[in-house]
């Protein structure tokens, strides 16, 4: 089962390495963004939730303990110290995401009316997940249920035309 771990902001690969060998999978999940600079569009990888890594294991006892003990660690995420796992659609996120390697790559798509189209990328068939977009920084905000909240994220995304 997968479970999010709150670590600080930075630190994100360092406790998901000390994790690794105590679960069956972890990673922190990451978004490849567009960014221009003098002119020049480059891509870059930004941690997709800042702060934030996923674990699957079948044993969070122990996983619990090895973290408490675990030096400049953050906490996992829980509400009155009792630890949620993730479930159902943010379950099937987090495994399509980890089967991607952990990786939410730039989309593309297309602006039909007041409809976007996605053509290719991550965000193919999550349209309805997108809030807003910014064609002028390449980037769509989703908003997501994780956590037993509302997040709000973003994510890289080329619209080539408007029709």
């Amino acid at each position: 089962m997968w479970y999010v771990i709150w670590t600080s902001t930075g630190s994100e690969r360092k406790t998901c390495e000390a994790v690794s060998s105590k679960v069956k999978r972890a990673f922190v999940p990451t978004k490849t963004v567009s960014k221009k600079t003098e002119g020049k569009w480059s891509e870059t990888e930004k941690p997709l939730f800042p702060g934030y890594l996923f674990a699957d294991t079948d044993d969070i006892d122990a996983l619990s303990t090895f973290l408490w003990k675990m030096e400049g660690f953050g906490k996992i995420l829980d509400t009155e110290r009792k630890i949620y796992p993730i479930y159902g659609d943010e379950e099937e996120f987090v495994e399509r995401l980890y089967e991607k390697g952990g990786s939410f790559d730039l989309s593309t798509g297309y602006i039909e009316g007041d409809k976007i189209v996605i053509t290719s990328g991550p965000l193919k068939g999550m349209e309805g997940l997108i809030r807003k977009i910014d064609r002028h920084k390449r980037t769509a905000y989703l908003r997501l249920s994780f956590f037993d909240r509302e997040i709000m994220t973003s994510v890289g995304l080329e619209i080539t035309e408007k029709k």
